[in-house]
């Protein structure tokens, strides 16, 4: 079977721990819909649940949510207005909180960040008006 073609999608949700059961939906009912493994829309499900749930938790704007899928492999990108670059913490069983990254790093074929920052020269030089994007990549096979 050939692989299908080119899709995307994107998805802008405020700022509202309410949205986290949204996001996780779209992402399964999308990659479902589309032929992608019960696996990889697992796993595509939890680290965008992650990314999320950081957004939420650390800016104070709209978290954007863009889904591209390119043959078998699917990108995810988180973007919202919490200008810093997070790092994944050091992972300790006794933790409540820090391993969403953790997960990303372990279970994404590839995964990275960067800045956003605005076109607009009156801002785009203060740090408190750069937004970032976190995203990760997986690849895997479609259902026929």
């Amino acid at each position: 079977m050939p692989d299908p073609q080119p899709w995307e999608c994107h998805l802008k949700l405020p700022n509202d721990p309410r949205v986290l059961s949204i996001a996780r939906h779209t992402i399964r009912t999308a990659l479902l819909g589309y032929a992608h493994t019960p696996e990889l829309t697992d796993t595509a499900e939890l680290l965008t649940s992650e990314l999320v749930s950081n957004s939420v938790k650390h800016s104070d704007g709209p978290v954007t949510i863009r889904l591209r899928s390119r043959g078998t492999a699917v990108r995810i990108g988180v973007m919202d207005n919490h200008p810093e670059l997070p790092n994944p913490l050091p992972c300790t069983p006794d933790q409540d909180f820090g391993r969403g990254l953790y997960l990303v790093e372990a279970l994404a074929d590839a995964w990275g960040r960067y800045p956003v920052i605005p076109a607009i020269p009156a801002i785009s030089h203060s740090p408190a008006h750069s937004w970032k994007v976190v995203w990760f990549e997986l690849s895997g096979t479609v259902r026929e």
